[in-house]
Parts: C-alpha cells; sequence; structure tokens
C-alpha cells in the first residue's frame, strides 16, 4: 500500500461528532484521514463508552466519483490501528511494468550494445554465428530481467518497511495522546525503538519517574529537562523523584541541591558546594549567592566551575556593595553629626534665655529671696554649659567619623 500524496474529497455523514461535521466535504490526504480519525477517537475515549457513535465516511476523486464509503463506529480502543481498518480508502497503487515494456528495453539495449561493438571491432563480429548472438541477447535480457526484479523488490520492500513505520508512529500516536504512556513504552519496545526514545517520550509528557525507570543512566537528560521548567514545576517533579526512591547517593544529592535552591537554602547550598556536578547547576548556584550577597561562597563555587562572566558579575557586586556601604556609613555620620548639632544650637538657645531670667532677676527682684534666686539660676546656667561642652565634644567627634568615612568613599577604588 502506497500513502501518496494524492488528494481526495472525503465527506463525512450520518454522525453528530462536532469535528467530523467541521471536516465534511474536504480535500485530504490519506495520511491526514487518519490522523483526523485518531485525534477524534482520543478526545471521544475521554468522554464516551465503547462503540456510542458512529460516522460514514465516503470518498470521491476529482470527478465526484465514490470510491470508496464505510461505516465506522467510535470510539475504539486506544491501541486501535486505524490504517489496517481504513486501508480501502488509500486509492494509490504502484504502477504496473508490461512484458513489452521490458522485451522493448531490452531489445533497445542490445541494440545499443551491438553497435558499439560493431564499431570496435565490425570485422570480428562479422564472423560471430546467429546462434552465438542470440545466446549472447538471451543471457543480457535474463540478466536485465534479473535486475529490474531486484530493483522492484527493493522499492517494494523499501514501501512496505515505510508503510510499517507509519502504520507503528499512528498507533504511537494514538495511546500517547491518549495519554497511556506505559502503554507506549511497551509498543516502543515492541517496535524496536532505542532506549533513548522511550526515555524522550517519557521526558516530553512529564513523566520524569518512569523516564528514569526505563534508563536509570538518563538522571542528567531527566534533570535537565526539570530545570527548564517554572519553580513551581520543578519542585513538583524533584519531590516525586524523592518519593520514588530510585536514584543513587549522589543522585539523590543533586535532587536535594535543586530543591535547596528553590527553596534559598544557603546554609545547605554552602555545605553542599563540592557536590555540584553540573555547569548548569553550578551557575544558578552562583547567581543565588550573589543576589544574597554571598560573595565568598560564590567564589568558592566558582573554583570548581568556572565561569567568567559570573566571576566578573560577583566582584561588580561586591564592589558596588563596599561602595555602597561606605556611602550608607557616610549618611548615617551626617544624620548624627545634623542631630547633633540640633542638640548643641537648642543648648545654647537655653543658655541664652536662662542668661536674660538672670538678668531680669539681678534688675527686678526685690524679694528677699532675691539672693536664693540669683544663685538658683547661677546653677542652671552651669549646668547647661557642662551639657553644651559635652554635646560639643561628641559633635567633634562624629564630624571627624564623618570626614574619615567620606574620605574612604573617595579613596574607593
Amino acid at each position: 500500500m502506497n500513502l501518496g500524496t494524492k488528494k481526495s474529497y472525503y465527506v463525512f455523514s450520518k454522525t453528530d461528532i462536532k469535528k467530523f461535521k467541521e471536516e465534511n466535504n474536504k480535500p485530504l490526504e490519506y495520511i491526514d484521514l487518519i490522523k483526523l480519525v485518531i485525534d477524534t477517537n482520543s478526545e471521544l475515549l475521554k468522554l464516551y463508552e465503547l462503540n456510542t457513535k458512529s460516522v460514514e465516511i465516503s470518498k470521491f476523486n476529482k470527478n465526484d466519483s465514490l470510491i470508496h464509503s464505510q461505516l465506522l463506529k467510535l470510539p475504539l480502543e486506544a491501541d486501535t490501528d486505524f490504517d489496517k481498518i481504513l486501508v480501502n480508502f488509500n486509492e494509490t497503487k504502484p504502477p504496473k511494468i508490461g512484458k513489452a515494456t521490458k522485451v522493448d528495453k531490452a531489445t533497445k539495449d542490445l541494440t545499443v550494445i551491438n553497435d558499439k561493438a560493431n564499431y570496435i571491432e565490425r570485422k570480428d563480429f562479422e564472423k560471430i554465428s546467429i546462434k552465438k548472438i542470440s545466446i549472447i541477447g538471451f543471457s543480457f535480457m535474463t540478466v536485465l530481467i534479473i535486475v529490474i526484479g531486484f530493483v522492484l523488490n527493493q522499492s517494494i520492500n523499501r514501501g512496505n518497511s515505510e508503510q510499517e513505520k507509519l502504520s507503528q508512529e499512528l498507533i504511537i500516536t494514538q495511546l500517547e495522546t491518549s495519554g497511556k504512556y506505559d502503554k507506549v513504552a511497551q509498543k516502543m519496545k515492541d517496535f524496536n525503538y532505542p532506549k533513548k526514545d522511550i526515555v524522550n517520550m517519557y521526558l516530553e509528557n512529564g513523566q520524569f519517574v518512569n523516564a528514569l525507570k526505563a534508563d536509570k543512566k538518563a538522571i542528567t537528560s531527566v534533570l535537565d529537562k526539570i530545570d527548564t521548567m517554572n519553580n513551581k514545576e520543578q519542585q513538583k517533579a524533584l519531590n516525586e523523584l524523592k518519593k520514588a526512591n530510585i536514584t543513587s547517593k549522589k543522585e539523590s544529592t543533586s535532587i536535594d541541591l535543586r530543591l535547596a535552591l528553590l527553596n534559598k537554602d544557603i546554609d545547605f547550598l554552602k555545605k553542599n558546594i563540592k557536590s555540584v556536578d553540573s555547569q548548569a547547576l553550578s551557575d544558578r548556584i552562583v547567581k543565588l549567592f550573589i543576589d544574597e550577597k554571598e560573595y565568598a561562597s560564590a567564589n568558592e563555587q566558582l573554583k570548581f566551575f568556572a565561569n567568567k562572566a559570573l566571576d566578573k558579575q560577583a566582584k561588580q557586586a561586591e564592589h558596588d556593595d563596599k561602595k555602597q556601604a561606605l556611602t550608607n556609613k557616610v549618611n548615617e555620620l551626617r544624620k548624627a553629626v545634623s542631630d547633633t548639632q540640633k542638640q548643641l544650637d537648642g543648648k545654647n538657645t537655653q543658655l541664652s534665655e536662662l542668661h536674660k531670667q538672670l538678668d531680669d532677676l539681678n534688675k527686678n527682684d526685690k524679694s528677699p529671696d532675691k539672693g536664693k534666686h540669683v544663685d538658683d539660676k547661677n546653677k542652671e546656667i552651669d549646668n547647661a554649659n557642662k551639657d553644651k561642652n559635652k554635646i560639643s565634644d561628641i559633635l567633634k567627634v562624629q564630624q571627624g567619623k564623618e570626614k574619615e568615612a567620606q574620605k574612604a568613599v573617595d579613596d574607593f577604588k
């Protein structure tokens, strides 16, 4: 059977299946018809019991002549070979080679050979008997027929092989669409698919535990695939692997490192720097260390998996943080100086007011206790002066520290 690219019109009748109604009277290739049936069957399997829907499929050529009509009940089992069920819809056949064609070609080729021989050795050729010529011609035709037969046989075998492969792919697609991944894996084994293809099938469908069960050496591919997902999906997949308990101690550590990375468990990552087993994982951990300002740990990780770009990023981030810390210190001291200066200004205002009060007492107090009043005011003034001196001393120290901090910022490179 030849699955050519020739398109015919398909009409889908006697059906209430929405997909077939939408596709009614469509020019399709045979392979597209098979895919349409498989996709529809997969959807129906999720909604209905077996054998509850039907569709009549009719195929017409470009002249609107009916080629074949068939009633199909859906849905069928997920591993149904629809290629075999619908085989009568495949109209294309291999070209036939008639006997006359072979004889004419053989005679023509023989004439060419004889002409060449006649040109090369005309005199010797004239001596050859008719009997010998007949033997040569018969031998040549025999060889030619054998060659043609071999070529046709090779072509048929190749066609059968391609057809078988397509049929296998259709079955696998049908099962995979239905989410029956274990059955897909079994069919792939039956069809002699490489183990790597089975693992990839599981990975593409998020079946990480099954992928690892199919090939325990596939842990790197499994983790690489998980690394491409968002954080929530990674958490789920990694926890499933841990729960399955099918990894070695070293592989289990790789899983724990990834979970620690997602949870920002800095302490665990610091303790297990030497256990990181890939450049990609190392780079992710270094980025987290940089974000968390753990520059010493970032530099330590980079010793095991060098990355010039991240090394430069870590050094620049550390440099910027140090400079920012110095600047913050200047700002803190500047604010302290400002606050202390306000206290000093307040104390000076207080002293000015006390001196006015003392002058007023000296001028206007006529009471017998004037002397005591004047002494009390002088004591207030003395205490205020002591506070002022303390504040002034603090201010000088703060101003000195501010100056030093500013110099540190200015000198920082």
